[in-house]
């Protein structure tokens, strides 16, 4: 081909183009396609068409609308921030809750385990206890070694369970009959 036809093909071209925006601008239905398809364009994408375009009135409404669509994406993203920054406010409550929650479970535990071991004064033993102790029953053992005092010592028994026989509820008249009749051997 020679620089001639390729001319005179693109001023065709541009001819049907032109022709094709005049009778796309008077139908609004082939419009609305349009506008359509360059909604779902990225803002990037329609910035990029805008300034490649040569005409200055469709480029002002072009980026009006790119100025209210920026705007209304700044004050979603202002109320996102403060939601955030709420949100983060209420996380660190709670999570200071949590953490006075774990500190009282595991004094609890701790106490639970010194009353378990006979502890009179668990409260005041259970502050003595290292924060980092893994095994908490050989320390008590230990402990329990060192301060006895501390602990009481365990009821031991030694096989059965003797019952005394059931005491009469006696009046106090019967009760010196009763002695009585015990001193007399009778």
């Amino acid at each position: 081909m020679s620089g001639t036809q390729d001319e005179s093909f693109d001023v065709q071209n541009s001819e049907q183009n032109e022709q094709n925006t005049s009778q796309n601008l008077q139908s609004g239905t082939e419009v609305t396609q349009k506008e359509l398809q360059q909604e779902k364009l990225t803002p990037a994408q329609k910035m990029d068409r805008l300034l490649r375009s040569s005409n200055t009135n469709s480029m002002k409404k072009e980026i009006e609308k790119l100025r209210k669509e920026s705007a209304k994406y700044r004050t979603a993203s202002k109320q996102e921030a403060e939601q955030r920054a709420v949100l983060e406010e209420k996380t660190k409550e709670i999570q200071k809750e949590l953490d006075a929650l774990k500190i009282s479970h595991r004094s609890l535990k701790i106490m639970r385990a010194l009353d378990k071991a006979g502890c009179i004064k668990s409260e005041l033993v259970a502050k003595d206890i290292p924060q980092d102790c893994e095994d908490l029953e050989q320390f008590i053992e230990e402990y329990k070694v060192q301060n006895d005092f501390l602990f009481k010592e365990k009821k031991q028994s030694y096989g059965g369970s003797f019952k005394p026989a059931a005491a009469k509820n006696l009046t106090p008249s019967q009760q010196m009959d009763a002695y009585i009749r015990a001193a007399l051997g009778r």
